[in-house]
């Protein structure tokens, strides 16, 4: 048994609970818990199989051809309805090589569970702020994914799916942590959001892998702050046909696209006030100090590829502007 994962999971974690593993003799890990937990033991998984270095592994370093020996075989059960980790191909992982500290990517098909177990009763002890925020996670996969300008229309129906299932239920789990079919209906949507990473994430993401290398802060939570500064930078790259579908999915009415796309930006503001997550990002911590710093990470990042946008230097630093 291990339980010393970080919420922002770091390689440390990850080689403690090698060593216990090795120690134990294991032949297969359950990993119970949020995303990080079960990143944490996407990444014992891989070691126990392929020795080396983690970092060496990073798909930005075609780390994917590394992994010679199918990992370890993993259980998933997610205690929170956000990440969809449980069904994914990859684990974030926070390492430090030559003074750079940041979150690297393993990814690979051989690192999808092998089983994931989702029951919503593991779900209803969770605070309302990491119930709040691990929703959000799941909601910006959603629309990132669908905002993919990556052609993959059986994800684009899986994504919209679940920002339907989440913008239904979130908002009544939050008045009613013991709403079990809404804790259910949550941890479907995050999980369906989880496949969906195979189109692609976006913009919010590049920055929030960043700022959760360098400072503890909830990695859901981040991305509901850069929500709405998304759409705004995003604004000009989504489609009428895009921005229909996604209001349609969240609920939201209005009568042509420029005012879908404010009303979807004052919807996704009106969430975060109701959830009591803050606006900007200086009011969880973020120092301004940090601006270039973060943007240089957020360059490094992949996600950031697939954004509807092109995004360079310079409009990373546009977006950290409008979400600071």
């Amino acid at each position: 048994q291990f339980d010393g994962v970080a919420s922002n999971p770091r390689e440390e974690n990850v080689l403690d609970a090698l060593e216990v593993y090795r120690e134990q003799d294991c032949d297969g890990i359950i990993a119970l818990g949020g995303g990080s937990v079960i990143d944490a033991a996407k990444g014992v998984s891989l070691l126990a199989t392929n020795p080396g270095d983690l970092d060496g592994f990073d798909i930005l370093k075609g780390g994917a051809t590394r992994i010679h020996t199918p990992p370890s075989p993993v259980v998933a059960i997610p205690t929170t309805a956000g990440t969809g980790s449980e069904v994914s191909r990859g684990a974030l992982i926070i390492t430090t090589r030559d003074g750079l500290t940041r979150k690297m990517i393993a990814a690979s098909p051989l690192l999808v569970p092998q089983h994931a177990i989702l029951d919503p009763n593991l779900t209803l002890s969770l605070p309302p702020l990491l119930t709040a925020g691990s929703g959000m996670d799941a909601l910006c996969h959603a629309i990132e994914e669908y905002l993919s300008p990556r052609e993959h229309p059986v994800v684009e129906a899986i994504a919209l799916g679940a920002l339907e299932r989440i913008a239904l239920h979130l908002p009544a789990v939050m008045k009613d942590p013991g709403d079990i079919e809404g804790r259910s209906q949550t941890l479907m949507a995050a999980m369906m959001a989880g496949i969906g990473f195979e189109k692609g994430l976006g913009v919010s993401h590049s920055l929030s892998h960043a700022i959760g290398a360098l400072h503890d802060i909830h990695h859901g939570t981040l991305n509901a702050v850069l929500l709405p500064a998304s759409f705004e930078f995003n604004r000009e790259a989504i489609t009428e046909e895009a921005a229909t579908r996604l209001a349609e999915a969240a609920g939201i009415n209005a009568s042509n696209s420029e005012n879908r796309i404010d009303g979807i930006i004052s919807w996704a503001r009106s969430l975060n006030e109701e959830f009591s997550i803050p606006p900007r990002l200086r009011d969880i911590g973020v120092p301004g100090e940090d601006r270039e710093v973060l943007v240089e990470l957020a360059m490094a990042d992949h996600c950031h590829r697939t954004n509807p946008r092109r995004c360079e230097k310079a409009d990373m630093g546009e977006f950290w502007e409008r979400a600071w």
